[in-house]
């Protein structure tokens, strides 16, 4: 596993985050991994309060969050049981952070990929014929936003998700909302395997939005699955297990 990466989205021992989300964090990672799978018993609070360091109270809003994520199950005559995957949250940005953490980062970038694939064109041409005024300043914005940061050399990842969490928001349809935490973890992972890649695909995003902003939804469908398509098949070359 690229080891950047993980610093970005695994727990570090030394990242100063209260006991809460370590504990919380440190669960779920075991969890995502298979350290504590549907079949084994979860280990008591005890044992967990001695382990973190933890009070009592701290170990059971922990579960609770963990629950709330759906990888965990508390009931009250069988105890707390691990979730199989089918009834995790994958949407949820911490549970994506561990699940690239547990997984070869091709694996997960290919599945990444098919997803947005499904999501992102068919979003880019809803926002052509939804897009308010405001929504296009939005877009555009953080498409110049993009073009600053490739000129002045420093990272684009917050414009580059600004870019497309405005194309999701002027589809204004709020499932597609759901979906900017899915494509922020791709953007991150891409940023961080190659800078290159920014520079590369920057004019492709200016396609994108000229077609949203002419109001041609089957130009912002292609001129984005275009876009994906170019930046998935890059990324297939740098990125290693």
């Amino acid at each position: 596993m690229n080891d950047q990466i993980a610093t970005s989205l695994a727990l570090k021992p030394g990242r100063r985050r209260n006991l809460f989300a370590q504990v919380v964090e440190e669960l779920g990672l075991r969890i995502v991994r298979g350290d504590l799978g549907p079949d084994d018993p979860f280990p008591k609070e005890a044992d967990l309060e001695a382990e973190f360091g933890v009070s009592r109270s701290v170990i059971r809003e922990a579960v609770k969050t963990l629950a709330a994520k759906g990888l965990l199950e508390s009931r009250t005559r069988t105890g707390i049981r691990v979730h199989a995957p089918m009834h995790w949250n994958l949407l949820d940005a911490e549970v994506l952070s561990w699940r690239y953490s547990a997984m070869p980062p091709r694996q997960f970038f290919s599945e990444l990929f098919e997803v947005r694939m499904m999501i992102e064109p068919e979003a880019a041409a809803l926002a052509a014929t939804r897009a308010t005024p405001a929504d296009l300043v939005e877009i555009e914005d953080a498409f110049h936003a993009m073009a600053e940061a490739s000129q002045a050399n420093v990272p684009g990842i917050e414009a580059d998700l600004r870019f497309h969490r405005g194309i999701l928001a002027a589809g204004r349809n709020a499932l597609l909302l759901q979906m900017g935490n899915l494509i922020g973890v791709g953007l991150l992972i891409s940023h961080r395997f190659s800078r290159e890649a920014f520079e590369i695909f920057l004019p492709l995003h200016g396609i994108v939005f000229d077609a949203i902003r002419a109001r041609d939804a089957d130009g912002a469908r292609a001129s984005m699955r275009d876009l994906l398509s170019r930046t998935r098949e890059y990324m297939k070359d740098h990125i290693r297990d």
